[in-house]
């Protein structure tokens, strides 16, 4: 039920950035009760407090929409593409980034999600985390005289990828039963020999932490579960359902009536600075608040992961500025504030709500919302160097946006999801990029120094 949010006991040593992040280190080198006040509303006071409208774009580079794995087997065998890139794909796309994770040395761990869009189409698809650098190397600059420099994003290696050698998962998954109990399959298409990678048949994770042990977590949506992996993607237990919440995917739905529509699970999981404690967040109101009148209201919850990982009893909730909006990512700043990409399901010139908000789940109100401010509206953001050859002001028009994360503390990093390979966003007919942009705030935040990559300013 929802409440006060618990009262946060943070270790009496406190790791380190360079501790905290020592495993992913070694995997770039392999390559690589107190009740708070109550407040008389959530709603933010919009540009005012924050100065959102300084906010400017600093950087500015892509990664183009076909970049696959090298030597990786094809995907795509249940999709048809489109005309510029048509299916199957000749190996595993580079692409969907739902999860960031910087390092120290400026490159990022990105995470694609399920795939294709559906579990029904991505069973070829494998889960995994790539390793980029953007602003690798200037691209030719656009005919626009004015137009600032324009950068490539390069694609480093594929770090991690998803399996369950030890059998944690206790259901069939698609590349150790399932495939071979398909009723049909796509024509060229047969069953891989069983190895235990995990697909975005199996699960549609969509957030993911580092935490200080140097093991993974990954918020998912089928379930919705929480999957704890260790530094190679291997499955260290078994799924971690969410107490109380079920979607249709569930895999252990059964009879049971599901109360969260499907694809509405983990979007955004934030990690505190103990680097122990999640916050993972849904991206759909739950039937039972719903029934209550909290159709804009998205659950965010706090996990112990020591030992067996524990759902508190109670959570927060994050109010939407409209009950169509969706959220992209939540990414702690510090133990209370933090950063979450709020959405419509609009792209292109249809595009009018992408914003970042800064929120405090230290100030709820007495219904159990957060109070949040506007940090960044993607839509109309500052470019006066006409950074990647675009306009002054610069817009984000993409339908999902879902990576937010701290680059010092006075810049942030915002990825899309590019959707592979669908058009809409810059273009009605070419095939999305995934584009990086890095904001200079107009002011520093209070960022906690576990949260910030070891060396950063």
């Amino acid at each position: 039920m929802p409440g006060p949010r618990p009262q946060r006991v943070l270790p009496a040593a406190v790791l380190t950035p360079a501790s905290a992040l020592a495993a992913t280190a070694l995997i770039t080198t392999a390559l690589a009760a107190t009740t708070p006040p109550a407040l008389a509303s959530p709603t933010a006071e919009r540009a005012g407090d924050l100065d959102a409208a300084k906010a400017r774009l600093v950087a500015h580079s892509t990664l183009p929409a076909a970049t696959y794995v090298p030597g990786s087997e094809p995907s795509g065998a249940w999709t048809t593409g489109n005309a510029a890139i048509p299916a199957p794909y000749p190996g595993q796309p580079v692409q969907g980034f739902s999860a960031t994770h910087r390092l120290a040395d400026g490159s990022f761990l990105v995470m694609s999600d399920n795939g294709f869009g559906a579990k029904a189409n991505s069973a070829d698809f494998l889960l995994a985390v790539h390793r980029i650098r953007p602003n690798a190397a200037d691209l030719p600059t656009a005919a626009d005289p004015r137009a600032g420099r324009t950068e490539a994003t390069a694609y480093l290696g594929t770090p991690l990828r998803l399996s369950d050698p030890d059998r944690r998962v206790p259901w069939p998954i698609w590349r150790d039963g399932a495939c071979a109990s398909a009723t049909s399959l796509p024509a060229g298409y047969s069953c891989p020999t069983p190895d235990r990678l995990l697909t975005g048949w199996d699960f549609d994770i969509e957030s993911m932490q580092l935490a200080a042990d140097g093991t993974y977590w990954f918020g998912d949506e089928f379930g919705p579960y929480l999957l704890h992996t260790d530094a190679t993607g291997r499955l260290l237990e078994a799924p971690v359902p969410t107490p109380g919440v079920r979607s249709p995917s569930n895999p252990e739905l059964g009879s049971a009536t599901p109360n969260l529509a499907g694809s509405k699970g983990f979007e955004g999981m934030a990690v505190a600075p103990d680097l122990g404690t999640l916050h993972p967040m849904l991206e759909g109101t739950v039937a039972e608040d719903r029934a209550a009148g909290r159709d804009r209201d998205l659950r965010i919850y706090t996990v112990r992961t020591s030992g067996v990982a524990t759902f508190a009893p109670t959570w927060v909730h994050y109010r939407m500025e409209d009950a169509a909006n969706a959220i992209g990512d939540f990414a702690l700043v510090n133990d209370h504030q933090g950063l979450v990409i709020e959405r419509d399901n609009n792209q292109g010139a249809a595009a009018r709500t992408k914003r970042v908000y800064l929120v405090d789940l230290d100030r709820v109100d007495a219904e159990g919302v957060v109070h949040k401010e506007l940090l960044v509206d993607l839509m109309a953001l500052p470019n006066p160097q006409h950074l990647g050859g675009f306009g002054d002001p610069f817009t984000f028009p993409y339908v999902t946006i879902e990576d937010v994360e701290v680059v010092d503390r006075r810049t942030i990093a915002v990825m899309n999801d590019n959707n592979f390979p669908a058009a809409g966003g810059r273009s009605a007919t070419e095939p999305d990029v995934n584009e990086y942009l890095e904001i200079r705030l107009p002011r520093a935040l209070d960022v906690a120094p576990s949260l910030l990559p070891s060396g950063a300013p």
